[in-house]
């Protein structure tokens, strides 16, 4: 989809929102976003997360239990593999990667955005913090994603300190749903109980309000 998206446009910026690096091996996850990296000519972006529906994991034989650990073992060595040129080896219960190393360095220079998502738990803040990368504040607008935003950035500045990075806040994604309608009236964001509307409306009959719909959701503008 991002492929296709890349073709038809020139500015916008386009990120995965996340890919459940718990079932994928981290070596592919590397591989692929650069592979789009190259073909956007530097706007893509990487949202990892550890994949939050247990039915998607009973079928490639992960219990809901074990994805947070994957996603800690997988985003380390994603990140090792973008960061240079040396071979990364590792094993866990789930991959074994040999020397494994990408076939071509990332088009951006150092590299694209990265973040991870962070829910509730404190998991993804630590994760951000740890690699100094964006953090994808999934549910920002519902009223627990709201109520763990400052908890998740404390996390995350003290976990960068702990571990030697530094910090963007301008990385930091917050994410909402949005409603695409015939129209504008139909698809109107209602307030939600935060006092945050729940969504942003557009209409599908005019390209001004497509680009407006982008450049409104902070993770694919």
């Amino acid at each position: 989809m991002i492929a296709t998206a890349a073709e038809r446009t020139r500015h916008i910026k386009l990120g995965t929102g996340v890919v459940s690096v718990s079932y994928h091996n981290p070596l592919w996850v590397a591989e692929r976003i650069v592979l789009l990296d190259h073909l956007t000519r530097g706007r893509a972006m990487l949202g990892l997360g550890p994949g939050s529906l247990p039915t998607d994991g009973v079928m490639v034989g992960i219990q809901q239990s074990q994805t947070r650990g994957l996603l800690e073992d997988g985003l380390a060595a994603v990140m090792k593999l973008l960061a240079g040129d040396e071979p990364v080896t590792m094993k866990n219960e789930r991959w074994d990667l040999r020397e494994a190393r990408l076939h071509l360095r990332p088009y951006s220079n150092p590299v694209f955005d990265v973040a991870v998502a962070a829910v509730a738990s404190p998991t993804g803040a630590k994760l951000a913090g740890r690699h100094g990368i964006g953090m994808l504040s999934v549910g920002a607008t519902t009223a627990a994603g709201f109520d763990a935003l400052a908890m998740h950035w404390d996390v995350l500045t003290a976990e960068a300190k702990a571990h030697g990075k530094s910090v963007d806040r301008s990385k930091w994604r917050l994410v909402g749903l949005c409603h695409v309608a015939e129209t504008k009236e139909q698809g109107a964001p209602r307030p939600s109980s935060t006092g945050l509307n729940t969504g942003f409306a557009t209409s599908n009959r005019s390209p001004r309000s497509h680009r407006w719909l982008w450049r409104a959701t902070p993770w694919a503008r």
